[in-house]
């Protein structure tokens, strides 16, 4: 599979089979992932594997973002789309792993943007090599709404929760989504 395929080919999953990812493969998707620029090369990121009794803890947790998020939702899609959404965030798809990935919390708010947008390239990074060995991902920000308690459990509050991803062997195969215009504009 070439990048562009990966690129293109690439979904998010929210439906995953009853199987878990050997530890060795999730870690060398991470080892390879982290290879993502950084900000001034400090390369702030920290993935959290959480499996097992724990995810079921973890999901518990995230499970309470959702009717921050409700509002957002409602404004964007049909109702039939915010059911499955409040479904979603009750059993995050059966995934059996969640990767939780974390940055350095700085108080430069130009610093904190540039780790951010680090841990975010290996986010990217990851999903794709996780797409090539045939798993899925879905890339989830609605956590957020309750980083600190995500943060707590994890056990690292010095830390910054920048987004939760499901992982696991995709037991569905979801359309491909149309883009939307107007993302290039060119200044001369």
């Amino acid at each position: 599979m070439d990048l562009r395929q990966a690129i293109r080919q690439r979904r998010s999953i929210r439906d995953f089979q009853d199987r878990p990812v050997e530890r060795a493969v999730l870690e060398g998707l991470i080892r390879e992932a982290v290879w993502a620029p950084s900000a001034m090369n400090t390369q702030p990121w920290v993935f959290h594997v959480v499996s097992g009794a724990s995810r079921d803890r973890l999901c518990r947790i995230m499970s309470r973002a959702f009717e921050r998020l409700r509002p957002r939702l409602e404004a964007l899609f049909k109702k039939s789309m915010v059911g499955m959404i409040r479904g979603y965030f009750t059993h995050f798809g059966n995934a059996p792993h969640l990767v939780v990935v974390t940055t350095e919390r700085l108080d430069v708010p130009e610093y904190q943007e540039g780790a951010v947008q680090s841990v975010s390239a290996a986010i990217q990074n990851f999903s794709l090599l996780a797409h090539e060995a045939g798993l899925g991902t879905c890339w989830m920000t609605g956590p957020l709404w309750v980083a600190r308690e995500v943060e707590a459990f994890l056990g690292v509050p010095e830390r910054r929760l920048v987004a939760v991803l499901t992982v696991g062997w995709p037991a569905q195969e979801p359309p491909v989504p149309p883009r939307r215009e107007g993302a290039v504009v060119w200044v001369e």
